[in-house]
């Protein structure tokens, strides 16, 4: 089977479809398949055997309605004219309703069908702009997919409520054997750590008000990894709080650093204000650690409060803190709530994300146009 995979975010880039793609590609070549991969025209993507579409980007810019974005989008159209007769795949997978609207103009002329993943769904959710809701709402319903994947099963039920009935849902997987030999805690300090694109998606503007309803304790400390369009602004709050001496910001680490804060912290948060399945609260599951997450997207559908996380309200930094303080006065807590994580990460794999998309993609090209 050969297998093109579009998205717009690659390893290179912060952001768990990225993580999703290589990890996909990497697992349906062990299959035996012919994986090809193409991305945007973002130069922190440095991997030289996927190819690029459209405009130079950078990369906060990738999830944002802009007339240099739909330049792109046209451009990866004329791309598809040019290459896919060349390619000659047999099933297209793309990973954003936007990209998969436009390459789907031209698979339609070939016969190749298209697939695409929800890494999360914008349409039922108001913090996203009216514009970005009806847009992605429009490519679902028109681009002709053979199949629609959800991530969760909120997505399941949100593409379901939009009259997409052939939406199937298939969970992100995890490498379980990256996170071993979790490190005992060298000092008394709780540390706390945040893994993700500093967006206001995120919510990290609620973990700094919780730091500075904690601020007078001097026991916790709070590990940030990651860098967005946010990240000047953070930075400043953080300053102007005087929380400098509590919250580090580490920036875009490569994955050996970052699975040492995965196993080296003691509890992960999560505060953001809208979600799909975040793959990050996987990866801090499979390192066993206590989980802090909102009450978000389709968190709640796999975690469950108080057995293998805490699930507090989104935009409350009050119920933030006072989950933190709860972690670092109850040691057991801490410990049960990571080894269930752990036992729910212990579920997930790519091998199985795979097969189970290997089935899909079976189907699809038995009735393919």
């Amino acid at each position: 089977m050969r297998i093109l995979h579009i998205t717009k975010k690659y390893p290179g880039l912060i952001g768990g479809d990225a993580c999703v793609v290589y990890n996909l590609k990497r697992q349906q070549v062990k299959l035996g398949y012919e994986v090809h991969v193409v991305t945007s025209k973002c130069e922190e993507i440095k991997d030289r055997e996927v190819l690029k579409f459209g405009l130079r980007e950078h990369s906060f810019n990738l999830d944002r309605i802009t007339p240099r974005r739909v330049v792109s989008l046209v451009l990866l159209s004329l791309w598809g004219f040019k290459n896919l007769k060349k390619f000659k795949p047999d099933i297209i997978h793309s990973h954003s309703a936007d990209i998969g609207f436009f390459i789907s103009i031209v698979a339609r002329l070939y016969g190749i069908p298209v697939i695409n993943t929800c890494h999360g769904i914008s349409f039922n959710d108001g913090h996203y702009m009216p514009l970005k809701r009806f847009a992605e709402r429009g490519f679902l319903n028109y681009s002709g997919f053979k199949k629609v994947v959800a991530v969760d099963t909120k997505g399941m039920n949100d593409l379901y409520a939009a009259g997409i009935r052939n939406a199937v849902y298939v969970p992100n997987g995890i490498d379980i054997h990256r996170f071993k030999n979790r490190k005992k805690r060298e000092n008394s300090k709780t540390k706390f750590l945040f893994v993700g694109r500093l967006e206001k998606q995120k919510g990290v503007i609620y973990l700094i008000k919780a730091a500075e309803v904690l601020k007078d304790r001097n026991d916790f400390e709070i590990i940030i990894v990651g860098e967005g369009s946010e990240s000047d602004s953070l930075i400043r709050t953080v300053q102007e709080l005087d929380l400098r001496g509590i919250i580090k910001f580490k920036g875009k680490v490569d994955e050996q650093i970052l699975n040492e804060y995965y196993m080296g912290c003691d509890a992960f948060i999560l505060p953001s204000l809208w979600e799909g399945m975040p793959l990050t609260l996987l990866e801090a599951a499979a390192a066993g650690m206590p989980i802090i997450a909102s009450d978000v997207g389709g968190i709640s559908s796999l975690f469950t409060n108080g057995e293998n996380a805490l699930i507090i309200e989104q935009k409350n930094a009050e119920a933030l803190a006072s989950a933190m303080l709860k972690l670092m006065r109850d040691n057991k807590l801490r410990e049960k709530l990571g080894s269930n994580a752990r036992g729910l990460a212990e579920r997930f794999s790519w091998e199985s994300t795979a097969r189970d998309l290997n089935h899909i993609y079976r189907e699809v090209i038995k009735i393919k146009i």
